[in-house]
């Protein structure tokens, strides 16, 4: 068994930032306000952003002995930032929501995984020629020796979601939508969260004309990944150490759905007949997708010698 922790500073991290963005205004009036007026946006990349890194881990080992190997960790951690990176990572946006205050932007990053298990194991069945279970009559042994089963398993919290107003209701010139408001009923989450709803509606509105909103960026997480592959394999044994081994293999063994990501803008889908013009749609918080297929099965042969 081993115990671990790690933990890094990082400084000089690369991101964008708009250096044209006019400050939060009336929508009509958006000319006005830009630094620079006789420019329209300016994109600019910068190395002036940071972040931290902080993770526990334990892992446990079985070196192979009476058929078993097994390497198993659960790691602990967290990570935040102000910026993840000039490239699309997860669910965060490349752009700020306002420029000027890159300290606004701090939270978690786009990568951040707050639990993983992994576990990796092989067994070899205790049947067949030297084995456990000893066989000497070449046929049982043709039949019943040389079986093996290995698995591996993911199990991980989801990764943060930067949410959408789906419009610039702030009035700036930005290159993303702003991020909507919370409005002060529950933490976000439905209370039973499920593909066809994650997220709260009622916990968002988009925020007065001419103001960013107040939630968070990477503020929201997605759901759970899980996943479980499974093999087994059968080697037949040649000669002068010649053997044959045929596998069929399970990704997602157990075709579990792992839900990708809900939707994240607070606008989106069909607005209802009389909603005001805050309410959140109803396809805000709706899953339509999975992050991984469902199960898929493979064969495979291999001869080696």
């Amino acid at each position: 068994m081993e115990l671990g922790y790690l933990g890094s500073q990082s400084r000089h991290l690369y991101g964008f930032q708009t250096l044209n963005q006019a400050g939060p205004g009336p929508l009509n009036s958006i000319s006005t306000r830009v630094p620079y007026p006789n420019f329209g946006v300016i994109s600019y990349l910068t190395d002036q952003n940071k972040g931290h890194y902080n993770a526990f881990s334990i892992k446990v080992t079985r070196r192979y002995a009476d058929g078993l190997s097994l390497n198993t960790n659960y790691t602990f951690a967290k990570s935040i930032d102000n910026s993840s990176g000039t490239r699309t990572q997860g669910f965060d946006t490349l752009f700020p929501q306002d420029s000027r205050c890159m300290e606004c932007e701090t939270g978690p990053s786009s990568f951040d995984v707050r639990h993983r298990w992994v576990l990796g194991a092989v067994y070899e069945l205790p049947f067949g020629k030297g084995k456990r279970v000893n066989i000497e009559n070449a046929v049982l042994d043709g039949i019943l020796g040389g079986w093996q089963l290995s698995t591996n398993a993911t199990l991980q919290s989801g990764v943060p979601q930067t949410l959408s107003a789906g419009k610039v209701q702030s009035g700036t010139n930005s290159l993303v939508n702003d991020r909507p408001s919370f409005s002060g009923v529950g933490n976000g989450y439905v209370a039973d969260p499920s593909p066809g709803r994650w997220y709260d509606p009622a916990s968002f509105v988009l925020s007065p004309e001419g103001q960013f909103g107040n939630v968070g960026r990477n503020s929201m997480t997605t759901p759970p990944l899980q996943q479980i592959d499974a093999a087994l394999a059968k080697t037949f044994r040649l000669w002068k150490g010649h053997r044959i081994q045929a596998r069929v293999e399970a990704f997602n063994v157990f075709n579990h759905p792992v839900w990708g990501a809900p939707n994240g803008n607070v606008l989106a889908g069909a607005s209802f007949p009389g909603a005001p013009a805050n309410a959140a749609h109803q396809g805000f918080g709706v899953i339509t997708s999975t992050a991984i297929p469902m199960r898929q099965i493979q064969l495979g042969l291999k001869y080696s010698f």
